[in-house]
């Protein structure tokens, strides 16, 4: 998502307060901005009541975007007022402007040149590899410079201007992303799946700017804007769905951007004016920010999505988008259903199944039968670790873990798809398994223990599992100190998710892990997993996986002392941590040795869960 050459130097950063990376500084809207309309009008507030002025201007004008006021001269026409504004169209009031636009009105001059402004920007794909075109418009649309933007006229001193801002910041940032979704096709129902979400950004591009380069990106990437189909299929699709950003509560405190937008031209209409209809638009604007208010209809995501669903009678079929966490090669884990993560330890020394840990071909073709019952079993993910991280273990050295791990990879990988997770600290390790055929990395330290980790895993585009847990695993248990579990490692976990967004790893590429047994006594895994619902709320809802099987907890409370016995007790605590804290079935991969007990308990938890 970020460019390679950015990568180490965001992740210096990572470990900078997220506050001091998203200060009101950078999320206000300028006090000045250019505008490029044909009307200019401004409420004055006299009496309690606003009184608006039109006048036509023969130039581009400054507008004091804190007031709504006009500094110098403009052409063309704009209602623009700041306070209680009302659309001219339908009469609808709001903090916002509105705006009438020609198709090129910021042509002249389509950079703000002050600040940046909050858009979210809906991304989809139903052609070719559908998650690489979504990366390549991220990639492109991050590394817009003032080359990709149309500068019209021959003011070579604005041009100039621009240019030498440019070189100081970025036009366009990449906040966040949503979660990605798989969804049926709307409208020309005989094509191909979507996957679909919302990106958030900051832009110093103004909105006609920001079409243009959305749709050179389109362009770039394939998509034929001339003759496709309306609504048919697309390699990508990019639309601009809110400019400017207004949430629940919001009273003009100063606490939003100042630039929330209203405005229509023969191409370009904001907000986009099929956000209430589909839900896999709503559903990803949920994930980017619940509160997001509709400029025009005043209500959030989860208050349309709510309309939305209502109004579908008991005869309506239902095509929900399902939630997926992209795997290379083209195929997608889909959260319709909890995932079962078979452990395959390639040690010998692991805690409750160590398999001898050498390379000869015997024991490489052992592991990989061991995987496939496995699979057979229930397991849609093989997890494969050559490092042990009982209590107390040394590190082991990556020439090491590489010879235990990258051969047993690489055989399975002939012999079946199934997602394969590689568990390891070290992003030398990680960059094999994923070359060698794994799809997914898994970091117990949660990308603390090797600076290189988040870096490497953004440039090879897979998805990484995130695990709070304190030193070492020789030192972890002496690291138990908290004033309240659940919310300083909900806390920790979300400052290693923000930490990796900032190195180019987008959310919907990350699964979160609290951690059980890492660094925690009995008490705190007791209550991880009783508030596991709340967790998911303090982390945003990313997907979580969570890992009890066998650990030593289970066996304190039941008195089993050996590992392999304990798999009951698993089974319990796996069931207890499924759903969010509405009681509704959530994204969830469990991490299990006895992966036939648990999954056939877990299909009985989800048809009780799903029973009517």
């Amino acid at each position: 998502m970020i460019s390679s050459t950015r990568f180490r130097f965001n992740c210096l950063l990572s470990s900078l307060s997220w506050h001091h990376l998203k200060t009101k500084r950078i999320l206000k809207a300028s006090r000045h901005c250019y505008i490029y309309p044909r009307y200019y009008s401004t409420g004055v507030s006299r009496g309690g009541g606003q009184e608006e002025q039109q006048t036509r201007h023969p130039k581009r004008f400054l507008v004091d975007c804190s007031r709504g006021r006009k500094i110098d001269d403009s052409s063309s026409r704009v209602i623009v007022s700041h306070g209680a504004t009302t659309n001219p169209t339908n009469g609808a009031t709001g903090h916002s402007k509105y705006l009438e636009h020609g198709d090129h009105d910021d042509i002249a001059l389509p950079i703000d040149e002050h600040s940046y402004h909050h858009v979210y920007i809906a991304v989809g794909s139903n052609m070719g590899d559908r998650f690489d075109n979504l990366m390549t418009a991220l990639s492109m649309l991050e590394n817009t410079n003032v080359n990709d933007v149309s500068l019209a006229g021959n003011d070579t001193r604005t041009s100039s201007s621009i240019s030498s801002y440019q070189e100081q910041e970025p036009l366009i940032r990449i906040v966040r992303t949503s979660f990605l979704r798989e969804t049926e096709p709307m409208y020309v129902t005989n094509q191909p799946s979507f996957l679909n979400g919302a990106v958030e950004i900051q832009t110093k591009l103004l909105p006609h700017a920001l079409l243009r380069r959305l749709k050179d990106i389109e362009k770039k990437i394939g998509r034929d804007l001339s003759h496709g189909i309306r609504f048919g299929p697309r390699p990508i699709d990019l639309d601009i769905l809110y400019y400017g950003v207004g949430v629940v509560g919001d009273k003009g405190d100063g606490d939003r951007d100042d630039d929330v937008q209203i405005m229509k031209s023969s191409i370009l209409e904001i907000p986009h004016p099929r956000i209430p209809e589909r839900t896999f638009v709503l559903s990803p604007l949920m994930d980017l920010n619940k509160n997001v208010v509709h400029p025009i209809n005043k209500m959030t995501p989860g208050e349309m999505l709510y309309e939305l669903h209502s109004k579908k009678d008991d005869h309506d079929e239902e095509c929900p988008a399902v939630q997926v966490l992209p795997l290379p090669r083209g195929r997608m884990l889909a959260f319709n259903q909890t995932h079962i993560m078979g452990i395959l330890n390639v040690t010998p020394d692991s805690f409750s199944d160590g398999r001898g840990g050498h390379s000869s071909e015997e024991s490489v073709d052992e592991a990989v039968q061991r995987a496939l019952e496995l699979v057979k079993d229930g397991a849609t993910i093989i997890d494969i670790g050559g490092e042990s991280t009982r209590p107390g273990a040394k590190e082991v050295e990556v020439e090491v873990e590489l010879k235990r791990t990258i051969p047993v990879i690489a055989k399975l990988r002939q012999v079946s798809n199934v997602p394969i997770s590689i568990d390891t600290r070290h992003s030398q390790v990680a960059r094999a398994a994923i070359e060698a055929g794994a799809d997914i990395v898994n970091d117990v330290s949660g990308g603390m223990f090797d600076p290189l980790m988040f870096a490497t895993v953004a440039e090879l585009r897979v998805p990484i599992i995130i695990m709070h847990m304190r030193g070492t695993p020789e030192t972890m248990q002496s690291m138990t100190e908290y004033e309240n579990v659940v919310s300083e490692v909900s806390k920790e976990l979300m400052r290693q998710s923000r930490a990796a967004e900032e190195c180019g790893i987008p959310r919907w590429m990350q699964v979160l892990d609290p951690g059980i047994g890492f660094a925690k006594d009995l008490e705190q895994n007791l209550s991880l997993l009783k508030h596991s619902g709340a967790i998911r709320t303090l982390v945003e809802d990313v997907p979580l996986l969570l890992g009890p099987s066998r650990k030593g907890f289970i066996g304190k409370i039941t008195g089993e002392t050996i590992a392999k016995k304990r798999d009951f007790g698993t089974l319990a605590a796996c069931l207890s941590c499924l759903v969010d804290e509405k009681g509704t079935l959530a994204p969830t991969i469990l991490r299990v040795h006895n992966v036939k007990g648990v999954a056939q308990g877990v299909r009985i938890m989800e048809a009780i869960l799903n029973a009517k």
